[in-house]
């Protein structure tokens, strides 16, 4: 999907850039599995529900930095007494990491200790306890708040030292935890801010979507979809007229419902896809030597040969547009009429050639769209109204008029 960061955006309160990368990693899946997505979608609802505690813990990057850095360098036998008087320095550093560690390892461990277990789903709750075990065996606890001595502070270096070292160096997986957790806090906020609704999803190969909108418009026109034994899907109609906000506003319901997240609806209750493909602004490949037409060709492949094996969601805003018209319009029936033999998948198109509309309206499985708009007094006027069936309204000439072209062309 085009401009997958400005969705991202939507989401994006993380407080450190490694769970910023994560954040972005997670919206970019291509594949999904419908166990994971559930499993995700209960994480979710979770931290929503805990939000009012997420809320109060925070989390410097800068502190973050020191302790990852004092865990790859760190070296208990040079933390002597010795060192205390001949490298102050680094003495006083060391102790400073030790202070940094035990507070952000405590803190974060009381959180977590605090996060209600009593909705938890079972694979999360075993997560969490694993983390609160790790946290647990570095002495954290004991040490909080106290003023220690050069021992426990050597006790406490060599306990960290002996974990870092080990093969299954069980920093490593804290860390992927913490920045996860992060991400699903992140993501709970921006539900939380846009008012979502979690999807659910049927295997009757029913597509229902109510009073959806699109997340970037602040006063976007609501719209509903109900698709039933079709799943072809054509707009047609002018430009400006909401097509393509419309199919980014479905396509958008449908990354985020695979994604586990909310979407911008009111209910929503869609067939799961295991593919997702989303065309909207297709660009030649100058590196390749493909031109803007082989680009769509080769983007066409790669999709029949995925939906040998799997059912897909598949969106082509105006597709066959870097070829000729006559071309465009025997290749884009003969492609519409092959992919709607796949019935468990989903295909989402736009276009502008009115003469195709015999070849697809005469197929049961095709639904056909527009976004509602009116010629009135030479004055165009969009409604943003999604209504069934082909538009044909041309509006073409009607712009050239209203922005003075035809009387400067003519000067």
């Amino acid at each position: 999907m085009e401009n997958i960061d400005e969705l991202v955006a939507h989401f994006n309160f993380t407080q450190t850039r490694k769970s910023k990368k994560y954040l972005n990693l997670f919206f970019n899946k291509k594949s999904f599995d419908l166990d994971n997505t559930l499993y995700v979608q209960e994480k979710l609802k979770i931290f929503i529900e805990n939000f009012s505690l997420l809320e109060t813990f925070r989390v410097n990057e800068h502190t973050i930095s020191y302790i990852q850095k004092f865990l790859g360098e760190i070296n208990a036998d040079q933390y002597t007494l010795i060192s205390r008087f001949r490298y102050k320095e680094y003495y006083r550093e060391t102790n400073n990491n030790i202070n940094l560690f035990v507070g952000f390892f405590y803190q974060y461990g009381l959180l977590l200790r605090n996060f209600q277990q009593t909705n938890l789903h079972l694979d999360y709750c075993k997560e969490i306890d694993k983390i609160i075990a790790f946290i647990n065996s570095l002495s954290v606890n004991e040490c909080y708040g106290k003023v220690l001595d050069f021992n426990q502070k050597k006790a406490i270096l060599k306990k960290i030292e002996f974990e870092a070292k080990q093969k299954n160096n069980r920093f490593v997986s804290f860390w992927d935890f913490f920045y996860m957790f992060d991400v699903y806090s992140s993501i709970s906020k921006g539900i939380r801010i846009h008012d979502l609704q979690f999807p659910h999803f049927n295997i009757n190969n029913e597509f229902t979507v109510e009073d959806f909108y699109h997340l970037d418009l602040q006063h976007s026109v609501k719209n509903s979809l109900e698709i039933k034994n079709q799943n072809v899907v054509v707009f047609t109609g002018a430009n400006m007229s909401g097509k393509s906000t419309a199919m980014k506003s479905l396509s958008t319901i449908v990354l985020l419902a695979h994604l586990g997240i909310a979407v911008p609806s009111a209910y929503c209750n869609i067939p799961f896809y295991d593919n997702i493909f989303l065309h909207f602004s297709v660009n030649d490949n100058l590196k390749k030597g493909y031109s803007l037409f082989a680009q769509e060709i080769i983007n066409l492949k790669n999709i029949l040969l995925k939906l040998k094996s799997k059912n897909c969601f598949v969106v082509f805003d105006e597709i066959f547009s870097g070829t000729n018209i006559n071309d465009a319009s025997q290749i884009t029936v003969k492609t519409i009429e092959g992919l709607s033999k796949f019935e468990k998948s989903m295909f989402i198109f736009s276009t502008h050639l009115n003469s195709i509309e015999t070849h697809l309206t005469k197929h049961d499985n095709i639904k056909v769209l527009h976004l509602e708009c009116f010629l009135e007094k030479s004055e165009l006027r969009f409604t943003y109204q999604l209504k069934e069936g082909w538009s044909k309204l041309e509006v073409g000439n009607v712009l050239f008029e209203q922005y003075g072209l035809n009387e400067l062309l003519d000067n």
